[in-house]
């Protein structure tokens, strides 16, 4: 089953829901990046959040940026999604592994550590929106319904799973994301706390062969009449290329580039998010010379 996302509302107005299947995107980062099993859960955990907040953009070209900058030994994970329904991602240490043998359970938290969660929403023109809240967790979905409580002041449930097999290829992934619009009644927000807190893990349920529409309907919002108002597909994506690496360099400014050519010095410019690679020559630095 390919990629998809589907967004929707209560009929009563009072829940808004997202839902993802997300095993190619996984998949996909984990190929490119050459992820440790720990890795793959979380940065696969991150993607998938990303690609449930990127709904809130209205168009195409507008960014989310999720980063969790921990002290944890994973280092980093950054991950930016467009409202093109792509997104794109990376960890800075992609081999770590958590050491199983000594843990014996599995913490997302032993590899992010503490440290800090920004969002930055970049739409049309405007200055980028930054939020910024504590990781209290670093298990990825407390720490964004953390964010939103607290910097956006929206109640969230969210829950992202990653399921993996045994050859280290995701098996399952996926999540949802609700949340309250406001005046909602007591006896909603009762009702739906009742079913987050019976809800199985929803990979597990991905895994039982549930498509999203049926882990929303029959698990998430049970109980309630909802209307489906979007359904696309989602791919990773990374639109990196020759003349963006180009336009980079040119912002060194003309003393640094010319520093470059009389030292003789190329540059080759590699992209964190998808590991192409640039180069460029003695002649092109001149020409980005002359175009600054």
């Amino acid at each position: 089953m390919k990629d998809y996302l589907i967004r929707g509302i209560t009929k009563d107005k009072c829940i808004r829901f997202f839902a993802v299947r997300a095993n190619e995107v996984v998949n996909e980062a984990i190929k490119i990046h050459k992820l440790s099993y720990t890795n793959s859960i979380i940065l696969g955990r991150t993607l998938i959040a990303g690609l449930l907040m990127s709904k809130d953009l209205k168009n195409k070209n507008d960014l989310l940026t999720i980063k969790f900058a921990g002290d944890g030994p994973a280092g980093d994970f950054l991950v930016t999604a467009t409202g093109d329904n792509t997104i794109k991602g990376y960890t800075n240490n992609p081999s770590y592994e958590i050491d199983l043998d000594k843990t014996k359970v599995f913490k997302a938290s032993d590899a992010v550590g503490k440290g800090v969660l920004n969002i930055i929403r970049s739409i049309g023109d405007s200055k980028p929106y930054i939020g910024q809240t504590n990781i209290i967790s670093g298990e990825i979905a407390e720490d964004i319904a953390y964010y939103y409580s607290q910097s956006e002041q929206i109640p969230t449930a969210i829950q992202l799973g990653v399921l993996m097999n045994d050859d280290a290829t995701v098996k399952q992934a996926g999540g949802f994301l609700v949340q309250l619009m406001p005046n909602t009644p007591e006896h909603i927000i009762d009702k739906l706390e009742d079913n987050i807190k019976k809800l199985p893990n929803f990979s597990d349920l991905l895994d039982m062969d549930y498509s999203i529409e049926e882990l929303i309907n029959n698990f998430v919002l049970k109980g309630f009449l909802t209307e489906i108002t979007e359904n696309h597909g989602v791919k990773y994506e990374c639109n990196c290329s020759r003349e963006r690496f180009s336009k980079g360099l040119s912002l060194l400014g003309k003393d640094e580039i010319a520093q470059l050519i009389e030292d003789n010095e190329t540059i080759n410019a590699e992209c964190h998010f998808c590991n192409k690679s640039y180069a460029f020559s003695i002649e092109d630095l001149k020409n980005i010379y002359h175009n600054i």
